[in-house]
Order: structure tokens, then sequence, then C-alpha cells
């Protein structure tokens, strides 16, 4: 299968290059010129570049993944695979890539919400990756490809001292949100995660929809252990679960691999090859005879 894009560069000058869809969308211009490589020892080849260039970004990934859905007008296969009802707006690293009254007042509470609890706070605050509402629910999504067959260099673990300064305003709003003995060493490790399950409860109160916390990674690396932490991104995943109280959302986590299996018969031809031929996700034989077989059963890990 021809791929959509030229890989043959670990980072492309032009991250348009990268992009299957809306490549001149403003939100995609900020992002470029936000995060990007400097001058460190080990980014000095790139530096100046934007990350949204290189083969691994899961920006990149994401926006064309979920655009590409949106502008197709299906977005309700993931929203069903996810058991949430039928897509109503979509968020992109809390932005709407298209306006209208519903993704707007979307836009606008989730915003309002990060700034009253992360917004107090030195540094940059916090930004999901995907934000999916639905009429039966909401999801919020973190994705993540990162390298197969190697473990991903960072997942979702955070400092304590972030943890220490902002934990104790998430369960002053909801103190059921993660059981009494979560110690503070196992939330810096899927920090990001807890902060995720903090909004999409909010939000589902804000909205009156079921909240859902979705982890998108590779199933490619999802057994590797990470060395400094001596645990897989399977590992960590059943930490954050195991410490959620009943002040939590449902939790699913679900792999890129199973889009592949989603998009079959649908016509998405673009971004089916573009997830087929991605030097992060392509599949392996076995995964292959999996996907072209007749019954399609995702994996929930």
């Amino acid at each position: 299968m021809v791929s959509p894009v030229n890989w043959s560069e670990k980072v492309a000058s032009d991250y348009r290059t990268r992009i299957i869809t809306d490549a001149d969308n403003p939100i995609l211009a900020f992002k470029a010129n936000r995060d990007r490589y400097s001058n460190l020892p080990n980014q000095r080849n790139y530096a100046g570049l934007p990350y949204l260039g290189s083969w691994d970004s899961e920006d990149a990934v994401t926006w064309n993944t979920f655009r590409s859905l949106q502008k197709a007008g299906t977005l309700d296969i993931v929203c069903h695979f996810l058991g949430i009802g039928d897509a109503e707006a979509l968020l992109l690293w809390t932005l709407a890539p298209a306006v209208d009254d519903v993704s707007a007042e979307l836009q606008y509470k989730t915003g309002e919400l990060i700034r009253r609890f992360d917004g107090v706070f030195r540094g940059q605050i916090t930004e999901p990756d995907v934000i999916l509402l639905a009429t039966k629910g909401i999801a919020v999504i973190e994705c993540k490809p990162s390298e197969p067959d190697k473990a991903p260099s960072h997942l979702w673990e955070g400092a304590l001292d972030s943890v220490r300064k902002r934990l104790p305003k998430y369960l002053a709003k909801n103190p059921e949100l993660l059981k009494d003995y979560a110690r503070e060493a196992d939330v810096a490790e899927v920090y990001q995660l807890v902060r995720m399950a903090f909004y999409a409860v909010e939000l589902g109160n804000e909205f009156s929809r079921q909240p859902m916390v979705v982890s998108l990674a590779n199933g490619r690396n999802w057994s590797c252990k990470i060395s400094r932490l001596g645990k897989s991104a399977s590992d960590l995943w059943g930490t954050f679960v195991n410490i959620l109280g009943r002040g939590a959302p449902l939790c699913k986590a679900v792999f890129w691999q199973d889009f592949l299996g989603l998009l079959r018969g649908r016509g998405l031809k673009l971004l089916s090859s573009y997830l087929l031929t991605h030097p992060c996700l392509r599949m392996t034989p076995g995964e292959k005879q999996k996907r072209d077989s007749k019954v399609w059963n995702p994996s929930y890990p």
C-alpha cells in the first residue's frame, strides 16, 4: 500500500507534509509555533522545527485521525465504539477545529473549567488531547502512539511537587475521585490520567453526560516496560484504574490499531492508508489477519 505521507525524514521541516487533512488550519499553525525542537543537546539537529513534523508526533496522528473523521461526518464510528451515543462536538487540545453552537459552548466551558482549577497555578495548564461530546456521554481521550516494540520515553507521569500542588484542589471539588489509600507516588506515575479523570467528571456534570476517560495507545508497545519505572503502559493503566474512587468516570483503554478494524468498509481510504503505513503503528502479520477477519473484536485491555 502506498503511503499518503513521505516518511523518509525523521522530522519534516514543513509539518503540513505530515498532515492529510485541513493542513492549513490555524490550530496546527499555533501548535507548530509553540511546540518545537530547541537547541538542547539531543535536539540540535532539529532545533526550530515543529514537533508536528516528526514521524512520531502524537499531535499529528491525533489530528489526522479525528479531523478526518469529523470532516467525513463519521465521528459516530468512534462514539459508538466507546458507547457514548452519537457525536455532537469535537475538541482537539481544547480547541474546536470546526465551530458551531455546540462546539463553541464546549470549547468555552472546557477552557473556563481548566482555567478555574489549573489556571490559578504558574506554568502551562493541562491540555486534553481529544474531547468528544456525544448524546449519552463525554469522553476525554489521551493519545500516545510512541515507537513500536519499544517502551515509551514518557507516558502519563508528573512531578511530585505538581501533584502536591494541584491534587488538593481537585479533591476539594471531588472528594471521591480517588480511593483513600491512593498514594502521592502512585498518582504521580499516572498524573495526567488523574487530571483527565477530574475534568471528565466536571464536564460530564456541566453537560449532563456520562463521563469517560480513554487511553488511546499503541498496541505495539503496550506491554513494553519503561526502564526507569519498571512498569509497562499496561501496568500503569492498571494502577490508574485501581486508585480511582466512587466519584471517578468510566475508563477504557483502546489501541490505534483498533481503528483500522472500525474503518473497514467506511470509504475512508486516505485515513486507513495513513494509519496502515504510519511508522509507529504498522501492524504485524497476525494483527493484519485479525483485522481482515470477518469478525473484528477490538481489544479492551
